[in-house]
């Protein structure tokens, strides 16, 4: 979706001066066209990975796999086929696609299932005193996001602390929804645990991206080499582009830095607080280090919610202890979450072949399959 004011908006002229004016809606025009190039650039590898993916999948398990004119894959295996497009198989209905898709919904649904949710508000741009008031109470940093609709970490900006800083988030978030969430920032380091009909299949560590100097360029040249390289996919380590928006410009604000700035040799910069532009360096499999609390509660809330196919996200501490004990809380669930981000890994011998599991849980199990 676009950057700029999303359809049907219609804002009085003061609520136009809190957006910024002309001049800022030209500027972040010119930034979302950037984002949606790169986006468009990436899509092919994006395809192609996941084409390659459920190919060689599919020969392993001794099925038949082809591209159908829907522009969905067929994989056969006897009388029985099922389609999936990229991460999307054939579970979960669209209807639950928007509930967890909703992340106030989803706090009310964690909440009432005795599960601790970061403390948040839900307001409108018109509305953005609401958000200025939580800023006012909150003890640190607050987030910015889309209330719905937006997956990816599109229009999401951490580290937030002052006004202005809220007010610009809440502005580039708004390109993505009129509803707008603001919620306090947790410490620790993001988990993703894969679920598939509520058994446990793995786990990966979710680091934010980062870029590292050389001495020469600056941390946007450094920016544009990282996406030249992922766009020639050779080999592939992300499927998404580095973007230039809001929560890269805070993230680098935050310590001192700016785009034009020149990393000395082998510095390590962090340019993001949201962690899903990341490349395979920074997620790690950890599949066997999540205690047996977390991997039961985390089941027990994707079952009791009945999302079949689920990448619960959870911010902890530590996740070798109980939910409680390592300080943390599950953030988020999702729908047919991403495979990639279980095969783009810093180690890929440690991985879990979660393609092959899934595959042979549809076809064994004769759930989310055509019969012929």
């Amino acid at each position: 979706m676009s950057d700029t004011l999303a359809p049907g908006h219609s804002y009085s002229p003061g609520l136009t001066r809190l957006l910024g004016g002309s001049r800022m809606y030209r500027a972040r025009r010119v930034l979302d066209l950037r984002s949606v190039l790169l986006r468009r650039r990436l899509a092919p590898v994006r395809a192609a990975w996941y084409r390659d993916l459920w190919l060689r999948t599919a020969a392993d398990i001794g099925a038949s796999c082809e591209q159908t004119p829907l522009g969905l894959t067929r994989i056969r295996r006897g009388p029985l086929e099922t389609y999936v497009s990229r991460s999307d198989i054939m579970l979960d209905s669209p209807q639950m696609l928007k509930i967890v898709g909703d992340k106030p919904l989803s706090y009310e649904i964690f909440a009432a299932k005795g599960l601790r949710v970061p403390a948040h508000c839900a307001f409108s741009l018109p509305g953005i005193a609401a958000a200025e008031a939580f800023l006012a109470r909150a003890s640190g940093p607050v987030v910015v996001k889309p209330a719905a609709g937006s997956g990816g970490g599109r229009g999401v900006t951490t580290g937030i602390s002052t006004a202005a800083a809220l007010r610009r988030a809440a502005r580039y978030a708004s390109g993505y929804g009129r509803r707008l969430l603001v919620e306090e920032e947790l410490s620790g380091a993001s988990y993703r645990l894969l679920y598939l009909d509520g058994a446990y299949i793995d786990a990966v560590r979710r680091d934010p991206p980062i870029v590292t100097g050389d001495g020469r360029r600056a941390i946007r040249q450094l920016i544009a080499a990282e996406n030249v390289a992922r766009i020639a996919g050779k080999p592939v380590t992300a499927l998404s582009p580095l973007l230039i928006d809001r929560d890269m410009l805070n993230t680098l604000e935050r310590t001192g830095l700016s785009l034009g700035d020149c990393p000395g040799a082998g510095q390590v910069v962090p340019i993001k607080g949201a962690v899903n532009e990341n490349a395979a360096a920074q997620n790690h499999s950890v599949k066997d280090q999540v205690h047996p609390d977390i991997i039961e509660r985390a089941g027990a809330l994707v079952r009791d919610m009945g999302v079949r196919f689920a990448g619960v996200d959870l911010i902890m501490q530590d996740i070798a202890l109980p939910l409680e004990r390592g300080e943390g809380l599950i953030s988020e669930v999702n729908a047919n979450p991403g495979l990639h981000h279980h095969y783009l890994v810093s180690d890929p011998d440690a991985g879990v072949p979660v393609a092959r599991r899934i595959l042979e849980y549809l076809f064994d199990a004769k759930v989310g399959v055509v019969v012929r």
